[in-house]
């Protein structure tokens, strides 16, 4: 049976990127990311240190096969909206937006203001980073020590810090700071 698809931002799909779980992710959760061309371009480097020095370390979405991460193409019918949705956010998360209205698919983004286009063009409520985070460990229970080191890495490497108003701020908060 096919898995859910669920349309990743650039933004999103980095901080999964930088668990370097997103294969068991995709798996626990039960869906396949799917990434818009135009998404998957700004998909670009995760940051790790190296004896003291920031090193940026490239996120390769190729070495994921097609039932985790599948690159697609807008089709003709999205093109319209794309061009429009640019004029207010960036291309990868005008293109998302697009595929997801025309192919009715869920998404993911942390952005405000893509989650602002969404809710004006009645896209359902997007799904954030830390839901994707929070469902993986209840799929699969995560040892408190294994979660931490996940959330740590996506703050470090990602450059990620949930928004104040994000519904799983409390558990990340929870789960990040030391025990």
């Amino acid at each position: 049976m096919p898995r859910s698809p669920l349309l990743l931002d650039a933004c999103v799909a980095i901080n999964l990127a930088a668990t370097d779980q997103l294969q068991q992710i995709a798996l626990a959760t039960d869906v396949t990311f799917i990434l818009v061309r135009q998404a998957a371009r700004e998909v670009g480097h995760l940051r790790d240190v190296s004896e003291g020095e920031t090193i940026l370390t490239p996120i390769g979405l190729s070495q994921y096969d097609s039932t985790t991460l599948e690159i697609v193409g807008l089709a003709q019918p999205e093109y319209s909206l794309y061009v429009n949705l640019a004029r207010t956010v960036d291309d990868g998360e005008a293109a998302t937006i697009a595929v997801a209205v025309n192919r009715s698919l869920r998404l993911a983004t942390d952005d405000r203001k893509a989650r602002r286009v969404c809710a004006e063009l009645g896209v359902p409520e997007p799904t954030r980073t830390l839901g994707i985070l929070h469902s993986y460990e209840d799929a699969v229970s995560l040892p408190q020590a294994q979660l931490r080191e996940i959330l740590v890495k996506v703050r470090d490497r990602a450059s990620f810090q949930p928004p104040r108003n994000d519904p799983d701020q409390k558990w990340w908060q929870d789960n990040i700071n030391d025990p």
